[in-house]
């Protein structure tokens, strides 16, 4: 029997010759450019931080320190952040509680937390967050009745900042090719490719 038969007969049965090349390939699955590591996110969107910006002297919000964790049974990327938040002179108008009024200048810092889905952009060959969230809000020295205005901020900024600044973008090779899927999982975002 010649020698390649024999090997080839060998890895037919024999699992453990089998196996390391299924692993070979799975773990391919997982590597760039088919895996967006939690890592690769943070560097791709952590220079835009610190952020900041005012609103009609109703406030000033700065967020920053970002936190990145995968959310996978929500298919989500969950954002932390260290909260700024500085009451404006219009605050007690906008709000319809006259009281807060008398805090303008005020200052308080806290801490959100927003939640994003994932979108694709075909011109760009962008991959970017979409639809952020905003689950928590804690600020020190504001009761939950008091946050809802500053609620807003970060809801009307959040989307503005976080869906403009792509968290990966596709070599050229791969983005010829369809798309198919998305999948958060533990340590990043798995890209799925159909023909």
């Amino acid at each position: 029997m010649k020698r390649r038969e024999i090997f080839r007969k060998a890895a037919l049965f024999s699992p453990t010759l089998v196996l390391p090349a299924c692993q070979t390939v799975s773990n391919l699955a997982l590597q760039s450019p088919f895996f967006i590591p939690t890592t690769h996110i943070a560097a791709k969107l952590g220079p835009f931080f610190p952020f900041r910006r005012g609103y009609q002297d109703v406030g000033h919000l700065m967020l920053s320190n970002p936190i990145f964790a995968m959310v996978p049974e929500q298919n989500k990327v969950r954002i932390g952040l260290t909260t700024g938040m500085e009451a404006g002179s219009r605050l007690g108008q906008i709000s319809g509680i006259p009281a807060l009024g008398q805090i303008a200048g005020f200052s308080a810092g806290g801490s959100c937390q927003l939640a994003c889905g994932l979108r694709y952009d075909r011109e760009t060959r962008g991959i970017y967050l979409k639809e952020p969230v905003l689950e928590e809000l804690e600020i020190e020295h504001f009761s939950s009745t008091l946050t809802g205005p500053f609620r807003q901020l970060v809801n009307m900024f959040g989307p503005g900042f976080l869906d403009r600044r792509p968290i990966h973008t596709l070599d050229p090779s791969l983005a010829s090719r369809f798309l198919s899927g998305m999948v958060v999982q533990p340590t990043g975002i798995a890209l799925k490719f159909g023909a």
